[in-house]
């Protein structure tokens, strides 16, 4: 591959990188019925280097984000970023095992990630709290993880359609 390729794939890594940190420190705030539920819009951005460049930069996306947002957030090491990171981690590390099955859409692989993301999630609060009482909250957050993942997977689709056309 030449340097001009090169300067070009670490351009879009890096925007891919910016955008779902903003995305992850604007999802909070974005008004959604279910407490503690959120759309995944960040994920959106983990699927396309996926798509677009492979495993091991869908991880180093997703887990930038992770660290960056929560150092610009404040909450770096605290209960917040752990939570986060074990949703990340885990998510990322399905998918990827999904990917490689060459047996699910966009679609599919992020609704996997949603759902693996919370799993992640409630398993981290569960170890932090001391409480096996979370589990409770993961049937409702599976089942919600099926339509924030679909939205996520439609995004990331029409992203990729565009991306594609462009190169």
């Amino acid at each position: 591959m030449n340097s001009k390729a090169n300067v070009k794939n670490m351009m879009i890594i890096t925007m891919l990188m910016a955008m779902s940190i903003v995305f992850h420190l604007i999802e909070p705030v974005l008004p959604i019925p279910v407490p503690g539920v959120k759309l995944g819009l960040a994920n959106i951005l983990g699927l396309i280097a996926l798509m677009l460049f492979g495993i091991k930069t869908m991880y180093a996306v997703n887990l930038s984000r992770v660290l960056i947002a929560s150092l610009l957030r404040g909450i770096l090491f605290g209960t917040g970023f752990w939570v986060s990171l074990s949703g990340v981690l885990i998510s990322t590390t399905f998918v990827a095992l999904l990917y490689k099955t060459n047996k699910f859409s966009v679609v599919g692989l992020s609704i996997a990630a949603a759902a693996f993301h919370n799993v992640g999630q409630v398993l981290m609060i569960m170890l932090i709290y001391s409480s096996v009482f979370m589990i409770y909250w993961m049937p409702p957050l599976i089942w919600l993880s099926i339509p924030t993942g679909l939205l996520t997977g439609i995004l990331a689709t029409g992203a990729l359609q565009r991306l594609r056309v462009s190169k």
